[in-house]
C-alpha cells in the first residue's frame, strides 16, 4: 500500500488528463493480463443478457395486447417472469461484483508498478471485507432510489471508490463508506469528471454483448485507481 501524504501537506490538485494517460499506458504495456481477467467479467454479463433475453422479449411482444385475453396473458406471464427475471439480475450482478474484483486488484497493483495476474481473482485476501461491502453497496442504491431516485445518484456516485479502500486498506464496510464519502465530496470537481468518463467507458463496454468490457473494464479500474491515489495524496509508480 502507498504511504498517504500528511494530513499537513498541501495536496496537488488532482490530475485526470495525468491519470488517463497513465491508464491507458498501463494497460497497453499489460494488455494480455487485465484482458484475461476482463474476460471473466465479460463472460458473466453476457450470461445475463442471454438469460434475461426471454423476458425481455415477453415484455416487447406485450406492449400493444389486441384483446383481454391478450392482456390477462401477458400480465400473468410478465408476473411470473419479474420474479425470475429479477432474481437472475441480483444473482449476475453479485456475480458482476465478484469477478471484478480480480480487476480491481490487479488495478491497485498496477499503481504500485506491479503487473497484473491472473491469482488476483483467486486470493481470499479481503473477500468477505468485498463482499459485504458490495451488498452494503447495492443495498444503499436501491433504497435510495426507491427512496427517490436522486440518493440513489448519490450513493453510486460517493461509495463508488469504496472497494479501493477495501481491497487496498482492508477497511470494513463503514470505514469504506466514510473514507470513500470522504474522498469524492473533498475533490468534487475531478470526481465529477472521472464518474462521468469512467461511466462512458463501461456504458460502450456494454455494447455488442458485453465483449468490448474486455478492454474498456480494465481502462476504467486503471484510471480510477490512479485518482484514487491522487485523492489521498499517494505516490503512483
Amino acid at each position: 500500500m502507498s504511504s498517504p501524504a500528511s494530513p499537513n501537506e498541501p495536496r496537488p490538485p488532482s490530475q485526470v488528463g495525468l491519470a488517463l494517460a497513465w491508464a491507458f499506458q498501463k494497460l497497453r504495456a499489460n494488455f494480455a493480463g487485465f484482458v484475461a481477467l476482463a474476460a471473466v467479467v465479460a463472460v458473466i454479463q453476457l450470461a445475463q443478457q442471454v438469460a434475461l433475453q426471454p423476458l425481455n422479449n415477453i415484455v416487447v411482444d406485450c406492449l400493444d395486447p389486441q384483446s383481454p385475453g391478450q392482456i390477462n396473458a401477458c400480465s400473468a406471464t410478465i408476473a411470473e417472469g419479474a420474479l425470475t427475471g429479477v432474481s437472475l439480475l441480483v444473482i449476475f450482478t453479485i456475480l458482476g461484483f465478484l469477478a471484478t474484483i480480480g480487476v480491481y486488484r490487479a488495478g491497485i497493483r498496477a499503481t504500485q508498478g506491479q503487473p497484473p495476474s491472473f491469482a488476483e481473482m483467486f486470493t481470499s485476501e479481503n473477500l468477505g471485507k468485498y463482499l459485504l461491502f458490495t451488498l452494503a453497496y447495492i443495498g444503499l442504491s436501491v433504497l435510495g432510489f426507491i427512496a427517490c431516485i436522486v440518493p440513489g445518484f448519490l450513493v453510486l456516485f460517493l461509495l463508488q471508490l469504496g472497494p479501493f479502500y477495501v481491497l487496498d486498506r482492508g477497511y470494513g464496510v463503514r470505514q469504506a463508506i466514510k473514507a470513500s464519502a470522504q474522498a469524492m465530496s473533498k475533490n468534487l470537481g475531478p470526481a465529477i469528471v472521472m464518474t462521468l468518463l469512467s461511466t462512458l467507458v463501461l456504458v460502450v463496454g456494454g455494447a455488442f454483448y458485453g465483449i468490448l468490457t474486455l478492454v474498456t473494464l480494465p481502462f476504467a479500474t486503471l484510471f480510477m485507481a490512479h485518482m484514487y491515489r491522487q485523492f489521498n495524496g499517494e505516490v503512483v509508480r
